[in-house]
């Protein structure tokens, strides 16, 4: 049995590399897919393929992953030049495959200023 901790990792790592077709072999048509900041709903494959299309090079940096035998969790900063967001992707695992994703994004912020 593979560990969700160990299909987080490979999922941090095909993100941040844009390695699509390993990204895929983690996914398939029955993986469900929700954006709970906007309702979107997507399957695997839907999913990769949105990423693949967004522009622009972003890095996906895992802050922490906290992980069972079959869910995990992701927190990570997705960052360009200009722009950051924190993510937090909660997945459920099976065969060593993502069957459920669930993903809260959520605007960067500028350092706090001190008082």
């Amino acid at each position: 049995m593979t560990s969700a901790a160990f299909v987080a990792h490979r999922f941090v790592t095909a993100v941040d590399r844009r390695d699509w077709a390993s990204l895929s072999e983690l996914v398939d048509e029955s993986t469900t897919v929700l954006y709970v900041h906007d309702g979107r709903r997507m399957s695997g494959p839907e999913w990769v393929r949105f990423n693949a299309d967004y522009p622009g090079r972003w890095s996906f940096v895992a802050e922490d992953i906290v992980a069972t035998d079959t869910r995990a969790v992701v927190r990570a900063r997705v960052f360009d030049e200009e722009t950051t967001f924190h993510v937090a992707s909660f997945l459920t695992v099976a065969d060593g495959r993502i069957t459920d994703l669930t993903e809260v994004w959520a605007d960067g912020h500028p350092a706090a200023i001190e008082e």
